[in-house]
Order: C-alpha cells, then sequence, then structure tokens
C-alpha cells in the first residue's frame, strides 16, 4: 500500500521556490503532485512523491540546506488535530507519546519513539522514514528533525535546547547552519536520527492545557484512524533497526524488549510466513545502501553500523545481496543517481 502524507507537509514551499528562483508548479507537476492540492489542508499526496520532490528541489537550486530553510517556514500545526491533542496534553512527554501514537493519521511513511531506556539521563526522540527501496533521505530527515524540534520549542518554551542532534546521513553544510537552527551539536553518519534530550523535558507541564478539548480530540482521531498500532513485524523491525549497531540483535533480546516469551515470538512470526534472520537479513540490505550512497562514510562505520564486527563480513553479505563488493555497489547506487 502506498504511503500517503497530508499536503501541510508542504506549507512554504511554493514561497521558497520561488525564494530560490524556481517554478514551484512545476516541480510538483514533475512527481505528480496537484499544485492545487495544496491549498487543501485535508488532502494527501503520496510521501514517496514528497520524498522525491524535497531532493530534487535541493538538487535543481543547488540548495544544500533545503529541508532546514522549508523547517523555518513551518511548525507542529502541520500535524493538524494531533497538534492540539499535544498543545493541551498535561506534560510535554505526554504530548511526544500522543503525536507518536498519532503520527500515522498524519502519515504512515514516518515514525516517532521516545527511548526511555538506553539512557535514562539522556533520553531521545528517536525519527524514523519508512520508504522502501528509497536511499537518499537527508532533506526529508532533516526537514522532520527541524519540525520535532519546533515542535519541542512550542510545548516546552522558546528557551528549548536539545542537548545534541542525531542523523544518519552525512552532509557538506557546515556545522555552523545546524548549530544555528538547533542551539545544539549536529552528529551525522550514527546509528540513528535523534533528538538527545533531558528528563526535565520531558517531565514539564505544559501550562493552560484544556483536558475537556484534550478529550474530545482524542475521540475524534481515533474515530478518523483507519490504522492499528504497529503490527508485530513493524515492531520487530523497528528494534532491529535499534539494536543491529550495538552488535546485540538477537531473537531472545527482541523478545524481551517486546515482553514476549522467544517461541511465542517465533510463532507470532511464524504465522507471517516469516524468519527473525530474514528480518534481519533485510533491514541490513536496505540500511547498507541508504549508507553506501553517502559516499564520504567509510565502509568500516558502514559495517559498524549494520551490526557487523568484521568488515569482511560486510563484504561477504553485500556479494550475496547484489553480486557485487559494496565499493562497486557504492559506485552502482552513485551512477543510478546521476
Amino acid at each position: 500500500m502506498t504511503a500517503l502524507i497530508r499536503t501541510t507537509s508542504l506549507t512554504g514551499y511554493p514561497q521558497l521556490i520561488r525564494e530560490l528562483g524556481g517554478d514551484p508548479d512545476q516541480m510538483l507537476k514533475r512527481f505528480n503532485i496537484d499544485p492545487q492540492l495544496l491549498n487543501s489542508s485535508s488532502a494527501v499526496i503520496s510521501y514517496r512523491a514528497m520524498v522525491n520532490l524535497l531532493e530534487y528541489s535541493a538538487e535543481q537550486l543547488q540548495c544544500a540546506d533545503f529541508g532546514l530553510q522549508l523547517a523555518e517556514r513551518q511548525n507542529m500545526m502541520i500535524l493538524g488535530p494531533i497538534a492540539v491533542i499535544a498543545q493541551n496534553s498535561s506534560t510535554v512527554g505526554g504530548a511526544l507519546h500522543e503525536i507518536a501514537k498519532f503520527l500515522h493519521v498524519y502519515s504512515p511513511g514516518i515514525s516517532l519513539e521516545i527511548d526511555l531506556k538506553t539512557d535514562p539521563a539522556h533520553p531521545q526522540l528517536l525519527l524514523e522514514v519508512h520508504i522502501p527501496g528509497l536511499n537518499r533521505l537527508r532533506q526529508i530527515t532533516e526537514l522532520a528533525l527541524c519540525i520535532a524540534h519546533k515542535t519541542l520549542q512550542m510545548l516546552f518554551g522558546s528557551n528549548f535546547r536539545a542537548d545534541s542532534v542525531m542523523l544518519r546521513t552525512t552532509t557538506d553544510l557546515p556545522q555552523a547552519r545546524y548549530q544555528r537552527f538547533f542551539g545544539a551539536h549536529a552528529y551525522f553518519g550514527q546509528a540513528c536520527n535523534a533528538l538527545v534530550l533531558r528528563p526535565e523535558h520531558l517531565s514539564k507541564a505544559i501550562d493552560q492545557h484544556n483536558q475537556e478539548l484534550h478529550d474530545t480530540l482524542i475521540e475524534y482521531v481515533s474515530a478518523i484512524s483507519d490504522a492499528n498500532p504497529l503490527d508485530i513485524c513493524n515492531q520487530v523491525e523497528q528494534l532491529i533497526l535499534r539494536l543491529l549497531p550495538t552488535q546485540r540483535c538477537s531473537l531472545p533480546l527482541i523478545a524481551e524488549r517486546l515482553g514476549m516469551r522467544e517461541r511465542s515470538l517465533q510463532r507470532r512470526l511464524s504465522e507471517r510466513n516469516l524468519l527473525f534472520e530474514d528480518l534481519v537479513d533485510r533491514t541490513r540490505m536496505e540500511l547498507a545502501d541508504r549508507y553506501l550512497i553517502e559516499a564520504h562514510m567509510p565502509m568500516a562505520q558502514v559495517a559498524g553500523l549494520l551490526g557487523y564486527a568484521e568488515q569482511s563480513s560486510f563484504n561477504r553479505a553485500c556479494k550475496r545481496w547484489h553480486a557485487k563488493s559494496p565499493k562497486e555497489r557504492r559506485k552502482q547506487l552513485r551512477l543510478s543517481e546521476l
């Protein structure tokens, strides 16, 4: 099923394109997006088309910080009723949990999660983009993390600053550009996309929240949601993504994280004709292409992020997947982008 996203995700896009000397209608139509749809807050478009549109716009207009500039024209109100639920939650942490719970109403192609276990002193707001087969995700990732940051500024207060920012992608932009937006250091080529927070960020009470409005909107959003919570396959895949770089990605550990017995998890996957080992292999293969497309990321770093203790193990896996070495696969991916 094609992942969709609300057209509010392109708020400010036409104006930014014009400021950069481009034709927004021409850009939109190239990816089969009707420009008139941007006038409706309830309209939806293909998430894949939107991701490709951002990358294409950045390239054609030679604007490496396109995602950052677009984020400067947006705020969390692009989420519609989900934003109002968040504004009327009792705490910042509660608001983030509810945004994460209902984000699939805005788009099933992106997810949020609050990680309180890895380092309780530095909770992480994790963000993941789910578009199989797309490797160039820098602009959408930066846009989404920026909106997450601006959301926290609206909920916590304008003095909010993350401790740091982590991104899977690499960049040619100077650190100062990210420092200017986030007010925090950005680290690239990381194992996840995340805003690193402090416990007090999550525990802060939201002033003047309206519990009645909050509860009414929870009922409304629940009613219009046509998606169930993540099924077992997606939950396992999310944990694989998080655990691969630790080199501790195993069925027993994932079963423990899900509060299940190992045999029960195996049975649930078997009912979907899936094997845990196949899910790990598939996730590694998709992630490998995302990392290899980053020309400046060392092969040893790619292997480590994929959970391989030795680069030779990654080399063998890449040859099994594509009949090519990682170096050859990187060249192939780079050529396909030209």
